[in-house]
């Protein structure tokens, strides 16, 4: 064999053994690279994606409670204290007691209460957190039905509430002006609200009762029981709404004013005052809400104290209520309650 085709040979046998190594110690590191980059972003992905959840979830329940609260206690221009119960009001087959008794207008500005266990309050709310809050409120919703449109002067008033529509029978409303009222099912009988009657120039106004409370799902809830229509029953009944899914607690403060003029002297909490404070008082509220992520993340550790208001949240100090692996965001609101300002302004 001549020098020429012994080179090429040598030349042809392929990658020596020291060689193979290093590529596959390379081919390792360039792999784990790839697969330490996809990782961490994979984690950035998800640390991301459960905050911008949290802060959706806490934005949107404070938004739904806070439009509640600007509404209550509002019955028109008599007031609660002079709404009676039309003599056909059906009962509600599956109705609260006490503060929840939704047809019971005399507690009519909002009730609030810490729940026990387990987790049972006001003959209606059986799934709720042990040691949350519980939220009563009633009022009038801003969609009136008039006589004839208020904004024609030309309008002919016939008596009938019928502008921009007739009362719809899968409704509760409240008939009321200045001197009398009562709560009616929409399918009964509306008054006569011509000039001259007991209900002249009576308005109708769509009636919301809500309770808020914090439901023990697999992922506690934030869930609301409300009046609705149930066409198997064939009226109204109260039915439960999961609203936010991760609220593990809310809590408030109340603003109460003590000297008649409209405007907050001092806040206080619920435990100070649950059987001394007059509701009637309060002008103003601070809602604090807890909220945690959906799922786990198993290299997260939740090792932060929670203050909402007075009361302190530690979920490493109850391991067996509070997942240690859930991300948690608190937020906090103030809301003035313009409707008890006019009425104590008022005189009322």
């Amino acid at each position: 064999m001549s020098n020429t085709q012994s080179h090429y040979l040598s030349r042809s046998a392929g990658f020596t053994l020291i060689e193979f190594l290093v590529a596959v110690v390379l081919g390792i590191i360039l792999v784990g690279g790839v697969a330490s980059v996809y990782i961490g972003s994979k984690r950035s992905f998800v640390e991301v994606e459960q905050v911008g959840s949290l802060t959706e979830n806490a934005s949107f329940a404070l938004q739904t409670m806070n439009d509640s609260l600007r509404h209550t206690g509002f019955f028109g221009p008599g007031g609660a204290i002079n709404i009676s119960n039309h003599a056909s009001l059906d009962a509600i087959p599956n109705n609260c007691t006490g503060a929840g008794d939704a047809f019971d207008l005399s507690t009519s500005m909002f009730a609030v209460l810490t729940i026990g266990t387990p987790g049972t309050a006001l003959g209606c709310v059986t799934d709720a957190v042990p040691g949350t809050t519980v939220l009563v409120l009633k009022y009038l919703a801003p969609s009136p039905i008039y006589d004839e449109d208020p904004d024609d002067p030309n309008a002919v008033l016939d008596g009938q509430l019928s502008f921009p529509t007739g009362l719809l029978a899968t409704e509760t409303y409240v008939v009321v002006n200045s001197e009398y009222g009562q709560l009616q099912d929409g399918a009964d009988s509306a008054p006569d609200v011509s000039d001259g009657s007991e209900f002249a120039r009576a308005i109708a106004w769509p009636y919301r009762f809500q309770i808020y409370y914090v439901r023990d799902n697999e992922i506690p809830t934030l869930a609301m029981k409300t009046l609705a229509w149930d066409a198997g029953v064939g009226g109204v009944t109260i039915q439960t709404q999961d609203l936010v899914p991760g609220v593990e607690s809310f809590y408030l403060r109340f603003g109460a004013d003590n000297d008649n003029d409209g405007e907050v002297d001092s806040y206080t909490n619920l435990a100070t005052n649950l059987n001394t404070m007059s509701w009637d008082r309060v002008v103003s509220m601070e809602t604090y809400i807890l909220v945690r992520s959906v799922t786990d993340d198993p290299r997260y550790i939740d090792d932060k104290t929670y203050n909402l208001g007075d009361f302190t949240i530690v979920p490493s100090a109850d391991p067996a209520r509070y997942s240690q692996n859930a991300r948690r965001l608190m937020m906090q609101s103030s809301i003035s309650l313009r409707n008890p300002k006019l009425i104590i302004r008022g005189g009322a």
